[in-house]
């Protein structure tokens, strides 16, 4: 007889559902609650094949599988939906077989992330590890000022900037649209990190590894360099500054460059002296003039066609449209 054939009985430790947490996350914790092998749990819940390799991933069950879970864990099975949102939608392609308890493991889209680990150990003290599905906007538990974005999670309180910095990151994110907030999020990151591999702006190099000694990470890692990549996005990522950057004359360029310097808290001429030519910021600006290059050319031929070329240009087109 198999696991999942045998009668379903509640197992002595509790776990408590995390909200947004994936099953097979919630199965694991219930699991180590319990001193029981996560693999025999899971056949116990339903037919399927576990291992170590389907930790990090999800898993869709029927409704007899529900049911076991239920009994198991001593949640009820409304509970579980409403905190595991994989139980709230039915499978895409092929429907899940009936007539017996099934489980079917799959990689989540977008992939689950690693939860908080002091809010995972207030819902079941038995392992800090939890994974749990979440927006990119979050990269910080503001709750616990822990850093969850990547990599080991990091206490932030040796640097509140960071904690800022996040607060800074959702306010921009309700601002712009979700995919300008992906693009400027990807933009900055590979700056900074150019920044730092080619050893540019000295005075940012140093103020990174100051953090990084006060965090404790031995390395200049995305988390030190957050606060600058939200300040780097605040620019890239909006509307008005990249309509300006598109369609200025190439002098008008240098108030662009002075704001991101100010922004970043750099000397005001970091990116408009010395070998500035390959900087990621320039190669950023001239990307995004190119993209929008016979716009421009137009516009500015027709305003020094006119007979008073003096005046002011013709209204630049919305900013939406630079997105």
């Amino acid at each position: 007889m198999k696991r999942w054939e045998r009668p379903a009985r509640p197992l002595p430790l509790r776990a408590r559902p995390m909200k947004n947490e994936t099953v097979v996350s919630f199965v694991a914790r219930l699991a180590a609650a319990n001193d029981f092998p996560v693999s025999l749990l899971l056949r116990t819940i339903g037919d399927c094949v576990p291992g170590k390799h389907v930790l990090d991933r999800d898993a869709r069950m029927n409704a007899d599988a529900l049911d076991r879970l239920a009994v198991l864990s001593r949640t009820p099975a409304e509970n579980l939906r409403r905190a595991l949102p994989t139980l709230r939608t039915a499978p895409q392609y092929v429907p899940l077989p009936t007539g017996r308890p099934v489980l079917r493991f799959f990689r989540g889209d977008p992939h689950p992330l690693l939860a908080c680990r002091i809010c995972t150990l207030q819902h079941g003290p038995a392992t800090p590890i939890a994974w749990e599905y979440r927006t990119s906007h979050q990269f910080v538990c503001l709750t616990h000022a822990l850093w969850i974005g990547d990599g080991h999670h990091v206490d932030l309180r040796p640097a509140p900037e960071i904690i800022a910095a996040q607060v800074q990151y959702a306010e921009l994110a309700e601002l712009i649209t979700y995919e300008s907030t992906c693009r400027a999020l990807a933009g900055a990151w590979q700056m900074t990190f150019r920044w730092l591999k080619e050893k540019r702006h000295p005075a940012l190099i140093t103020r990174w590894a100051t953090r990084a000694d006060a965090l404790g990470t031995g390395q200049i890692t995305g988390c030190v360099r957050f606060p600058e990549v939200v300040s780097l996005m605040e620019v890239t990522g909006d509307p008005e500054w990249r309509r300006h950057v598109a369609m200025v004359e190439p002098f008008d360029l240098k108030s662009f460059y002075h704001h991101t310097a100010r922004r970043l808290g750099i000397a005001p001429d970091a990116f408009t002296t010395g070998n500035t030519y390959s900087d990621p910021l320039t190669e950023w600006v001239r990307i995004l003039r190119h993209r929008f290059a016979t716009i421009r050319d137009e516009l500015w031929r027709v305003h020094y066609r006119q007979p008073d070329w003096r005046a002011e240009p013709t209204p630049f087109p919305e900013s939406c449209h630079f997105e």
